[in-house]
């Protein structure tokens, strides 16, 4: 039997606007605990438009996310994870009257997966139907919108504002039903986990909707909520008095199905059953999969083939968001799922996943207007970048006091100002007015230490942060304490590569820290990180120049990069790298790695045809103009 197409206009440069609930989830990290038991937990980008958009970006859309954050860490945290997934992020408010959502989140399986939501009037239900133009709903195929957006008055007078727009602009409108009863009032403000509550209000605000809607997406039981029946078929019976549109019934391990007007017999699509980790997402998972394929115009077997494959996925793995695969992962899974139903477990499919992760990092992050007053998140930890580090710029007014987050082994480097160091019970002055000219100052603490620093004058201070649960003395790094100041590349090739590198700390003097923390000062028109190296730790580069219109040249392998003003490179494990500052032009560069498990960095892997130019050998076989010919012409 064929089936209709789904339809919408391809020639559009949006495959799909995600609108409604994007916050914060924090997974526990103890597998079968219970939340009041659960110790650490890691944070990750979450809310159901919020993963599907990340989810649909993996797999190659190109999204917008229509939501609201706070302007709070929270929400700095969700933008730049959107940024950082290829999401478009034009339509994304912030207020800073509302703060981002959070959710608690525990894996206790096989069938308990506890979660709480914190979204009182939360940021991402104050969107207004101003804030979305007929202009940008043409740009795009189709728009999502979900059923937690029709949960309050507010917010069901913007779906359905949006909704109308969206038919104006011939907008194809999919609907999420995404029913959670405790976001309705319906359970125990704790019990996000009840998926199911039969509500007449409830359904007949979901049946206000449906007939403006040209696809339907729900579990059984959000199906049984929208048709107000307490059974699959009658409650699809009941949709249909509103809708002509396809409806997608999820039905987890089983499969999928899909009902089409005019038709008696569904399409039944095959599952790809796996061992379960974490249900949670995986609806979102199975979306992102679906619209991947239905907005690129394939057909509804393969859309449910790579929704039920993608929902699969995420099911084994931690979280939801970072959960859902890419497409690479996701074509080989299907691929090879027949011969190996253990695919999923594959260390290869691991490996693809951690490499489009990484692959997806922006390699050079552009900050060309300097960073406003407060925390500037430039680098977020990812897990699937494997980056493993946090890098902001802190900047304070005089008076002001900032403590540093006790979860995080972090090093704070003063990049300017006088400010005091509060940790281990003890206060240190320190100021600094050049990072060019005078050694780095850096406050050096493990994770758990109560520590804090007091703006006595406008500063800025470069904090880096990750994971270490080891244990070291805190210590306030200064010229006296460094691990080592070298002239490197003094005397060698006319000081073409001569440069300034101090490094504050390494496993020499901190053998228990997870970091290795330096600054450079490479010279006007000079190469710096020369000759190119390697290593497998990942590193990242901060660049301030002498001028604000300084310039240099970098090397990604065989890429080049312009690096300007405030710029913040990336380096991936094993990428080689180098750069040149351009004549005029001297470079500051704060460098920081991290030491992988059982794997700390010591020394690079130097790129071995330019290996020669390291040492003053390197003077006796470089060429040299004649100077006694110089002049003379024919």
């Amino acid at each position: 039997m064929s089936y209709p197409s789904f339809y919408c206009d391809m020639n559009r440069p949006f495959d799909l606007i995600c609108m409604g609930r994007v916050a914060v989830d924090l997974y526990a990290e103890q597998i079968g605990a219970s939340l009041s038991d659960a110790q650490t937990f890691r944070k990750y980008l979450g809310g159901c438009a919020g993963n599907i958009a990340v989810g649909a970006a993996r797999l190659g859309l190109k999204c917008m996310m229509f939501s609201c954050i706070g302007q709070d860490e929270m929400g700095l945290f969700l933008k730049n994870e959107l940024i950082h997934e290829g999401v478009n992020t034009d339509l994304l408010e912030e207020t800073k009257n509302h703060l981002t959502g959070l959710v608690l989140l525990g894996i206790k399986p096989p069938h308990e997966f506890p979660l709480m939501f914190y979204r009182t009037d939360c940021a991402d239900m104050q969107l207004k139907p101003q804030q979305i133009s007929k202009d940008k709903l043409q740009q795009a195929k189709a728009i999502l919108v979900t059923g937690t957006g029709l949960s309050t008055e507010s917010m069901l007078h913007t779906t359905k504002e949006v909704i109308q727009r969206a038919r104006q602009a011939e907008t194809a409108v999919i609907l999420d039903l995404d029913y959670r009863p405790v976001l309705w009032g319906l359970t125990a403000a704790g019990d996000g986990e009840t998926r199911y509550q039969s509500s007449q209000k409830v359904s007949e605000t979901y049946q206000q909707i449906l007939s403006f809607c040209d696809l339907i997406v729900g579990t059984e039981e959000e199906i049984c909520i929208a048709g107000g029946a307490d059974e699959v078929q009658h409650a699809l019976k009941k949709i249909r008095e509103f809708t002509q549109a396809p409806v997608v019934l999820k039905r987890g391990e089983k499969g999928s199905e899909v009902y089409f007007s005019g038709t008696h017999q569904p399409l039944l699509t095959k599952p790809f059953p796996v061992e379960v980790l974490n249900v949670l997402g995986a609806g979102d998972g199975f979306m992102a999969g679906l619209l991947s394929a239905l907005l690129q115009g394939k057909s509804w077997e393969i859309a449910t083939a790579y929704a039920n494959a993608s929902g699969a996925l995420v099911v084994t793995r931690h979280g939801c968001a970072p959960a859902i695969p890419y497409k690479e992962e996701l074509d080989y899974f299907i691929q090879h799922f027949a011969e190996d139903p253990q695919i999923w477990k594959s260390a290869y499919l691991n490996q693809l996943h951690q490499k489009q992760g990484m692959h997806n990092a922006p390699l050079l992050i552009k900050k060309p207007q300097g960073f406003a007053p407060g925390r500037n998140a430039i680098v977020t930890m990812h897990p699937s970048s494997h980056c493993g580090m946090n890098f902001s710029s802190l900047k304070l007014d005089a008076g002001q006091k900032y403590r540093f987050n006790e979860q995080y082994e972090f090093a704070a480097l003063l990049m300017t100002g006088k400010v005091v160091f509060y940790y281990e019970q003890q206060s240190e002055y320190a100021e600094r007015y050049d990072y060019f000219s005078q050694d780095p100052i850096v406050l050096h603490c493990p994770s758990g230490q109560n520590a804090a620093v007091e703006a006595l004058s406008d500063c800025e201070i470069l904090l880096i942060e990750t994971e270490n649960r080891a244990f070291f003395a805190p210590c306030l790094f200064h010229q006296a304490t460094l691990v080592e100041l070298d002239n490197r590349g003094k005397n060698i090739l006319d000081d073409s590569s001569y440069r300034i590198v101090r490094t504050v700390f390494d496993k020499r003097n901190r053998p228990e820290s997870n970091l290795v923390v330096g600054e450079i000062i490479t010279f006007q028109g000079r190469w710096s990180s020369y000759p190119s190296h390697y290593h497998e730790q990942p590193e990242i580069y901060h660049y301030r120049f002498s001028e604000p219109q300084g310039y240099a040249f970098g090397e990604n392998g065989e890429e080049v990069l312009r690096i300007e003003n405030y710029d913040t490179y990336q380096i991936a494990p094993g990428q080689s790298h180098a750069h040149c500052t351009a004549p005029g032009y001297a470079l500051y560069t704060l460098w920081f790695i991290r030491h992988l498990e059982d794997n700390p960095y010591a020394m690079p892997t130097f790129v071995k045809e330019h290996e020669w130019t390291r040492t003053s050998k390197a003077n006796n076989r470089v060429w040299k103009m004649n100077h006694n010919n110089e002049g003379t012409g024919s």
